[in-house]
């Protein structure tokens, strides 16, 4: 079965971005891709098809994976969430219930069933 929706990644590290988009787009999704919080904002603001994001946490720049979500939510924003981040702790604890979370590293199975789970049906 092949997978629908419309998903924004974003990722500070070419390498997972590629990588991460290809999993995705092998599965069905139709992907765009970002590499930090401001361009993620620039491409929701004008592809309001994006059904989900999947951000990392650590990212440069003045805004960070959480702090997307949270301007998102604040927005109005029902586009759904996963977080992605080595800290699992840390980055629950400031995300509350806003969105779920995918620990790295992960592979296409947990990628995936993240994604999968998060997507509104």
């Amino acid at each position: 079965m092949t997978a629908t929706g419309h998903v924004l990644v974003v990722e500070d590290d070419p390498h997972v971005l590629d990588i991460t988009s290809y999993m995705l787009e092998l599965e069905g999704y139709q992907v765009l891709t970002a590499m930090n919080a401001n361009e993620a904002l620039t491409l929701l603001g004008t592809h309001r098809e994006v059904d989900l994001v999947l951000t990392d946490v650590n990212m440069p720049g003045d805004m960070d994976g959480i702090d997307l979500v949270r301007e998102l939510h604040r927005q109005g924003n029902r586009v759904r969430y996963v977080v992605v981040s080595g800290d699992a702790l840390h980055a629950t604890e400031r995300l509350g219930q806003l969105a779920a979370f995918l620990a790295k590293p992960y592979d296409r199975r947990s990628l995936l069933k993240a994604v999968g789970d998060a997507m509104p049906h």
